[in-house]
Parts: C-alpha cells; structure tokens; sequence
C-alpha cells in the first residue's frame, strides 16, 4: 500500500512570498556569528534534512521489504508532531520562510523557466474578469470600455461608416478630456507661429527644372498589366508609373452609365514603397498620404553588386505626396468622389533614401501647411521637414530640400545611427538608436532631453501612447524583448514581454487608441504569423488578435475605433475587430475578413535591346487583385486542429461506448456513422494546409510593405496599403 503524498489539487498557486510569522519564543534577538565561527544551526538545519531525504529514499513504496506499509500509529504520531517536508510542492508555489536564515525554495518544476509572467492577471482570465483587471478599478474607466465594446459588438470585421453622434458611429478618443483636440490645435499654432517668428529661414529649398526630373524621380520602365473586378470577370488594364485611377465596389474603374457607388483609388509610384503616412487634417475636404518609395534596384542582387563594385551608393531621395478629393457633407463620413488621384508635389534631397517617415499628430493646416514631417534617412539621421500647402490645382510643385528645419541625431558618439522614429507631441519626438539606446527630442528649440539605455542591439521599431499616453513608449530590437519605457520616470518604470525574440523587419508595431495597447507581431522564440495586444498596464502578458496565412509584413490600427489591417507576405490584407477579440467568450466564433489578395508576376525582358526599337516601353511586370471573399474564423490553425482532434477522439469514445452497451448488436451502425469521421479528416486537411501555407515562398514584390488607417475622424474608414510591385490602394472600408 502506498503512503499517502501531499495533495495539491486544490491549492491556489501563490506567486508572492508569504510574510515573516513569528510564534510565541520567537521574538528574541538573533546573533550573528562571526565570519571566522561555523554556524551551528546551519549545519544541524543541513544534517537534519540530509537525513530526512535519506530516509524518504530509502523506504521506496514499491519495494518487497515491507517498507511501503502504513507506519504505526506511535511513528504517525512522532512524525505529525514535526512538520512534513514536501519536495516539488508544486509549480510556482514558493514556501514562505520561517525565519531571517531561511531561504525559500525554487521550485523544482522543470517546465517552469525564470522568464515567466507572475503578474495579477492570469491567461485564463475572460471578460469581466479580464476587463476589470486592465481597466479597473475605477468604474468610470471600466465604464468607458464597456461602452465601446457594446458600441462595435455589430461589426466584428469592418468598422462602421457612422459619424459620431450616431450611437454606432465611430468616436474620438474617450481616455483625453473634452476639448483635448482643440486644445491641441490651438497650443501647435502657437507654438509654430513662434518657430516662424524667431528662425523664419531655416529650411531652405528650390524648384527642380522639368529637364532634371526624370533622373531624380528614378521610376520603373514600363507599366504593370494589372487585373482587377471580380474574379469571374477580371478586367485587364495597363497602370503606368504615376498614374492612377478610381475604383467602384466591384473593383473596376467607374464607366458611364454605372450605378456602383465609388470605393477607393489605385495608382504606381513606380517603385517600392517603405512607408505611407496620412497628414493629420481638420479643415480639408481632400486627404493627402505622403509616400516613402525607392527604386527596385535597390533591392535586387544585380543592382545591390553594381553598387557595390563601383562604391558609389546613389544618395538621393524621394517623398511623394498624393491627394484624394471626397464627396458627401461636413457632418457625414466622407465618400471618395470619381476623380483620379493626383501627385501634389514631390520633394528631393540627397540625405540618403527615405527609410520611414511620420507625421506630426497635431494638424496644423491652420497656418498654411499640410504639417511637420519626419523623415529617417539613408544617412542614419532624422530630420524635420515642412510640407506647404500646394495652391495650384493643375501643377505638380517638384521641389529640392536644400537644409531641414531640424536634424537629429547623436553627434558625439562613433557609428551611432538612428535607426526608427515616433511622435510623442507636437514638440516632442522619441528616437531609436542603433546602440539600443532611445532618445527624447525637442524640436524647437533643437535638444536632447533624455537618453535612456534599453536595448542591447539597435531598435528596430518604436511606437508612442499619443495622445492618451505620449510618455508610454514601446520599442522592439533586433534580438531581444520587446520593452516599454515610461519616460516620466525612466530609471524605474521599465517592463518587457519575458520571452526573447528576433525581428527582421518595422511597420509591425502600432498604438490602439481605443483598446489603450499596443499592436505587434506576437513575441515568441519561433517564427508565427499571430498579431498580439500588450495592454500598457499588463504588457508582459500578450493576448492573440488574429492569426494571418503567411508572415506578417505590417500592422496598422485605427484612431477613431478598434480594428485592425494586417499585411502578409503572401499579398494578403486582413482586417477584424480586436476589441471584440479580446473580450470573447470562450465559446464565441469570432470572424476575419480577407480585404484583398495581391500577386505580382514579372516579365522577362530581353537580354540585349534591340537598337531601333521605337515602340512603347515593355511591361515591367503583371499584377492581379482579388477581393470578395468571404469571413474566416479568427483563430489560430493550430489552435482549430487541436480541437478537430479532441472532437474526434470523443466521437471514437462515444462509439466505443455504444458497441460496448449494445454488445454487439446492430452492426451495420458503424457504417451509418463513417460520415463524421470523413467531414473531421476532410477539416483537418484543409487546416493542414493553412498551416503549410505559412512556409510557403512568395515572389519578394508580392508582399504587403505597408498599411495605414486614415487619423482624420470624418475619413476614419479609410485605408492606404502599399504593395511591393508598386501599387497603392486606396480603400474605403467602411460599412453601413
């Protein structure tokens, strides 16, 4: 007979250290022995647990001898006057100490590892539970959550094309006070008004003649033989570089006669974009997105060994800025109008190819600009460039930026590049240094005001809580854990995702206003293609969003409501409500939607030109976009086989159960019954392929390189998704 071992079923798992409790005879003072002295009551403490385990050893309950009987009841009653010793008493129970010598055990549990989340929230927390410990425990901050999750609950995959008074409608910021964006606006006039009046000449620039512009812009040769409309009718057309045209909902350009109500945009910057960013305007009926884009041969490997071989890297620059006209009035979401859309201006410079750029969050079209831009360069520097309205409306300004109104950077120090940047404020923007480091900026005037020491390997990415939270600051590096730094208080206020991982790439970390978190790729030792919310309170703990078919590229989430655009590698955008997510039930299928599926395919050009050769430019290569498809189950594949599996393994035990029952009767049940288990391999072969579509390798140009959500309330639903063949797609996605 066995002796009976601790039970701990049942036992609430502690992650804190009990306090010190002293008995009565405890109280007296301790003395501390001499260095030189040996301490007896550790060595007695030693011997006495060395002979303890010695003899729980030996009396092995299996053995022959006897010794796993039942002891007798004067050894029972010797034994329960002493205290038991458990050895694993359970993973992550730690046992409180009974005096100032006492050192608590680790726990033994081989599963659990140091980097583990001890936090109040569990991983098994849903709803309620979940939204108290996050929001709580104010009822006016849980109050407001509700409210927006009640306010979207009807649309789990697009956001709704409602103004805000409706109760469904889209809602500016409910975590600033009231009058929060006026007050801004008002404090960015002044604040620009005085940078005019005290350094009017600090950016200077020039216009760009016709005859130069053809080598500064360095756009593809030829078109791009795109196809587009539904996937039973597919129009071809041919889109040039720097051209583009308006797309209805059925993803074909308007023709006369139509009644298809317009959706969007589509046009070719004629190279591969890095970054799209929308200025931030409150007194325009037109929105302007400005482009980061360089050419194709920078990125390929013939290009990349030219110029390595000469030793000459081409160091000019371009930034696009394109505008886009809306219908509808002052009061109601903006619809896009019929006309195509138009190249604004385009600004060269030779600081080195644009990497990333964004825009103040504060509009100031008030004082006569589009608004502040940031801009990283080539060269490893930051710099703040104007960008003035364009007056004439049949003109494209070219214009050649001579000297920034601000250039960042750390001077001092050897072969320190910044290396990602993010707004904090109107005055104030927040680096990321290729020494890991993260640095706080004011524009004007010029100065550093903080450097915090984070990382160990550059920063990769970096994203700030504006505007409820500017101080909040998350920052992914290259190889490590992903942190958020409070630069109120940066020596202390410093926590991380406790699981190491390795990023390759930016545009995968954003802020959700809504939901009071921050978007990333899910932080994990292995590859995955799972999009995590790290609430700022709890951001050691990630929660799942959604889960896409192929490596995700970029990740953009809404200002005025909680849904999310995820690029893929494959083509792919995806869009789902992430408040909704967070909050459901166990139970609850929740949705995805497949925005559009992208591929690109390029022609072959031939080896040698042929010398007389006069007619038009060949094609550069051949894209097809597909849209229309239907809600997918918003869950991880892996997540859904694991419960194919157990769904059938009950199935197989609920047969086994019935034949053993009936005892044989009624044999031909089993073959009534064959039709389950081909519906379950069926569906379990089609989540294989899911999986398998993971690993899949797509053309490079193929890919999804950048998504952006419009931060503008009355153009909220509409979206920008940049494509690596060159496209950019212009999409209103909101519903009715």
């Amino acid at each position: 007979m066995r002796p009976r071992r601790a039970a701990t079923r049942g036992v609430k798992k502690r992650y804190t250290e009990d306090p010190l409790a002293f008995v009565d005879g405890e109280d007296d003072p301790v003395t501390i022995p001499d260095d030189q002295s040996a301490d007896g009551d550790f060595d007695a403490q030693a011997e006495a647990a060395q002979d303890e385990d010695d003899e729980i050893e030996d009396a092995d309950p299996s053995s022959e001898d006897g010794a796993g009987q039942r002891p007798a009841d004067g050894a029972a009653k010797a034994s329960a006057a002493q205290p038991r010793r458990h050895r694993n008493a359970g993973a992550g129970m730690i046992q409180s100490r009974r005096g100032y010598h006492d050192i608590p055990q680790y726990p033994l549990e081989t599963r659990i590892v140091t980097r583990v989340y001890a936090g109040p929230l569990r991983r098994y927390a849903r709803y309620s539970a979940l939204r108290d410990s996050m929001y709580g425990p104010e009822y006016q901050r849980i109050k407001i959550i509700w409210d927006l999750e009640n306010r979207w609950t009807d649309f789990p995959l697009l956001p709704p094309k409602l103004s805000p008074d409706d109760p469904q409608g889209i809602a500016p910021s409910p975590w600033v006070p009231a009058g929060f964006e006026i007050g801004q606006e008002r404090r960015a006039y002044h604040w620009y008004d005085e940078y005019q009046i005290n350094s009017p000449e600090v950016q200077s620039s020039h216009i760009v003649p016709a005859k130069h512009l053809q080598q500064l812009l360095s756009r593809a040769e030829g078109g791009l033989a795109t196809l587009v409309g539904p996937w039973e009718r597919q129009q071809q057309l041919t889109l040039n570089p720097g051209e583009g045209f308006p797309l209805t909902t059925s993803g074909i350009p308007p023709t006369k006669g139509s009644s298809d109500e317009m959706s969007g945009w589509m046009f070719d910057v004629g190279g591969i974009t890095l970054a799209v960013a929308w200025a931030p305007l409150s007194q325009r009926s037109s929105q302007v997105l400005a482009v980061a884009s360089v050419p194709f041969a920078d990125q390929e490997l013939e290009g990349w060994q030219e110029k390595s071989a000469s030793g000459v890297p081409d160091t000019t620059g371009c930034i696009q800025f394109w505008e886009f006209t809306s219908e509808g009035r002052e009061e109601e979401m903006a619809t896009p109008s019929e006309s195509p859309p138009r190249l604004l201006a385009a600004k060269f410079f030779d600081w080195g190819r644009p990497k990333r750029l964004q825009w103040c969050p504060v509009p100031l079209d008030s004082t006569g600009i589009y608004g502040v831009l940031a801009v990283l360069c080539g060269d490893g520097r930051a710099r703040i460039i104007e960008v003035r309205s364009v007056e004439e409306p049949n003109n494209t300004h070219y214009e050649w930026v001579e000297t920034s109104t601000v250039n960042l950077g750390t001077a001092n120090d050897y072969n320190i590049n910044v290396t990602c940047l993010a707004w904090a404020s109107t005055n104030r923007i927040v680096l990321g240094h290729s020494d890991g480091s993260i640095t706080l900026w004011s524009i004007y005037p010029a100065k550093m005001l903080q450097r915090v020491n984070v990382h160990s390997t550059h920063v990769i990415d970096i994203c700030s809580g504006y505007p409820s939270s500017p101080y909040l600051v998350a920052s992914i590096p290259v190889g490590g854990c992903a942190t958020l730094t409070d630069l109120s208080q940066p020596s202390s206020e410093t926590t991380y995702f406790p699981v190491p991982a390795i990023t390759f790439q930016p545009n995968m970390l954003c802020w959700s206003e809504s939901m009071q978190g921050f978007m990333a790729l899910y932080p994990s030792s292995t590859p995955t293609t799972t999009v995590a919310f790290l609430h700022h309170r709890f951001f050691c703990q990630a929660r799942s969003t959604i889960t896409g078919p192929n490596s995700v590229t970029c990740i953009s989430a809404g200002s005025s409501h909680p849904f999310i655009l995820v690029g893929s590698a494959d083509g792919s955008v995806y869009s789902c409500n992430a408040l909704q997510k967070l909050f459901r039930q166990k139970g609850d299928p929740l949705k995805k939607i497949k925005i559009f599926e992208h591929e690109y395919r390029p022609i072959e050009r031939p080896a040698v030109a042929q010398p007389n050769e006069t007619s038009p430019p060949t094609l550069r290569g051949a894209v097809r976009v597909l849209h229309g498809f239907l809600p997918e189950i918003n869950d991880d594949p892996r997540t859904e086989k694991r419960k194919e599996i157990d769904r059938k393994k009950r199935l197989e035990r609920k047969k086994l159960q019935a034949g053993k029952l009936q005892a044989g009767k009624r044999k031909g049940r089993g073959k009534k019954n064959a039709g389950p288990d081909v519906d379950l391999d069926d569906r379990e072969a089609e989540i294989d392929d899911r999986l398998a579509s993971r690993v899949v390798t797509h053309e490079p140009l193929t890919r999804i390189t950048a998504v952006a959500w419009n931060p503008n309330q009355r153009f909220s639903c509409w979206a920008a998704c940049a494509m690596g063949s060159g496209l950019i797609k212009i999409m209103d996605l909101g519903v009715q």
